[in-house]
C-alpha cells in the first residue's frame, strides 16, 4: 500500500488553523494591532494552497521500480528501472524530485555505496547495481521525496506493498588455482584417463561440428575426405557424486575459507555438465526438512541452474553436519555407478601446498 508521509514547518500545522482563525478576528478591528490579522490571513492563505498541492501530489504521483535480471555472478552489473507516474505534474509545479535506495551488503550501486540518492530528471531512471558477494542480494528500502516550494515542506512517497528488486549472487565459475585437479576431476578410480573422452570407447564417426580440435578422427577424415570427428559411446563413469564438505579441519565447525571451497564445487559442477555428465551434489549442510542437503542427478543448463542457486544459498547460519557422519551418510546414499569427488579441507591444503 502506497503511503505519503509529509514534513511540515512548525508554523503551517494544520492545527494552527483555529488559532491563526481565531487571533485574526480578534485582532481585526484593534487598533496598532491590526497587521497581525494580515499576517495570519497570509498564513491560511499559503497553509491553502500548500494543502492543495499536497493533495495533487498524493493522488497524481507515484513509483515502481523493476529488474531485468534475477541471477547474477560476482561482479556482474545490471540496472533497475525506476518509473514515476504523474511526472508531468511534477514538472507544472518545477518542484524537485529525488529518490534514495537502500541495498543488502550483497550489492552496490553505480557510486560504490550501499544507499543511492539522485534526483530524477525523466519519467523513467536507470539504476546500476553491481553484485559483490554469493548469496541472495536485495533493494530493501526504496523512498521518493518531493520537496514544496518555498520551503514549505517535503513529502515522502513509499509503497510496502511493491515488490523490490531481489536477485540471487551466484559463485563464480572461473577455474581455481588448486593443483592436482585432474584427479579431483577423475574422482576416486584407479582408471587415470578421462571417462568425459574414453579413447576405448569410441563407437563411431560423424562429421565435424566445431567440436575440440582434438576430438577429430583423422583416419575417418582421409577415408572420406571431408572432416570427421569422433562419436563416444555414453557410460556409467558420465556420472559424478560431488561431496561438498565445508567442516573445518577437525570435522565440524564451519571452515574458515568455505567461500573458496563453494566456489571450487560451482567451477567442477559446470566443467562436468558442459562435458554433457550427470552430477548430483551433497551439501553436508541440514536443509528445511532437516536431512542432508541434495540435489538428486541431473544434466543440463537446468542441472546447472539449480546446483549453483543451491550453493548460492548457503549461509554460515545453517546448521552444518560433521565430517565423520557426512561421509557416511554419502558412501550409503550416493548413487551407486556414480564418481564420488571430495571437495573438503583437503583440497585447500593441496593448493596451499
Amino acid at each position: 500500500m502506497r503511503q505519503v508521509e509529509i514534513s511540515t514547518p512548525s508554523i503551517l500545522q494544520d492545527q494552527l488553523w483555529p488559532a491563526y482563525v481565531s487571533l485574526g478576528l480578534l485582532t481585526m478591528w484593534m487598533p496598532y494591532v491590526w497587521p497581525i490579522a494580515y499576517v495570519c490571513g497570509a498564513l491560511l492563505i499559503v497553509m491553502f494552497i500548500r494543502k492543495r498541492i499536497i493533495r495533487t501530489l498524493s493522488n497524481e504521483v507515484s513509483f515502481s521500480i523493476r529488474q531485468k535480471e534475477d541471477l547474477l555472478f560476482i561482479d556482474d552489473e545490471t540496472s533497475c528501472i525506476v518509473r514515476i507516474d504523474g511526472y508531468e505534474r511534477i514538472i507544472a509545479l518545477g518542484v524537485p524530485l529525488l529518490i534514495r535506495l537502500e541495498g543488502n551488503e550483497r550489492m552496490v550501486f553505480e557510486d560504490g555505496s550501499q544507499a543511492y540518492d539522485t534526483r530524477i530528471e525523466q519519467d523513467i531512471h536507470h539504476v546500476s547495481v553491481s553484485a559483490v558477494k554469493r548469496g541472495p542480494a536485495s533493494i530493501h528500502m526504496c523512498v521518493m521525496r518531493v520537496t514544496l516550494p518555498f520551503y514549505l515542506g517535503t513529502l515522502f512517497f513509499t509503497d510496502e506493498e511493491m515488490d523490490m528488486p531481489s536477485w540471487v549472487v551466484l559463485p563464480t565459475i572461473t577455474k581455481s588455482p588448486i593443483t592436482e585437479s585432474r584427479m579431483i576431476r577423475m574422482g576416486d578410480r584407479i582408471v587415470k584417463h578421462s571417462p568425459l573422452n574414453d579413447p576405448l570407447m569410441i563407437q563411431s564417426a560423424k562429421r565435424y561440428e566445431k567440436e575440440p580440435a582434438k576430438q577429430i578422427d583423422w583416419v575417418a577424415t582421409s577415408k572420406v575426405g571431408h572432416v570427421q570427428a569422433k562419436v563416444f559411446e555414453r557410460q556409467n563413469l558420465d556420472t559424478f557424486t560431488i561431496s561438498l564438505d565445508l567442516s573445518g579441519p577437525l570435522g565440524n565447525g564451519l571452515h574458515a575459507q568455505y567461500e573458496d571451497l563453494i566456489q571450487q564445487t560451482a567451477y567442477w559442477v559446470s566443467y562436468l555438465i558442459k562435458e554433457d555428465c550427470k552430477v548430483e551434489l551433497l551439501i553436508n549442510r541440514l536443509d528445511k526438512n532437516n536431512q542432508v542437503d541434495r540435489v538428486t542427478l541431473g544434466e543440463g543448463r537446468k542441472q546447472l541452474r539449480l546446483i549453483l542457486v543451491r550453493l548460492a544459498m548457503i549461509h554460515e547460519s545453517n546448521a552444518f553436519v560433521a565430517s565423520s557422519r557426512f561421509t557416511s551418510y554419502v558412501s550409503r546414499h550416493k548413487q551407486p555407478h556414480a564418481e564420488l569427488i571430495h571437495i573438503n579441507h583437503a583440497v585447500l591444503l593441496k593448493s596451499s601446498g
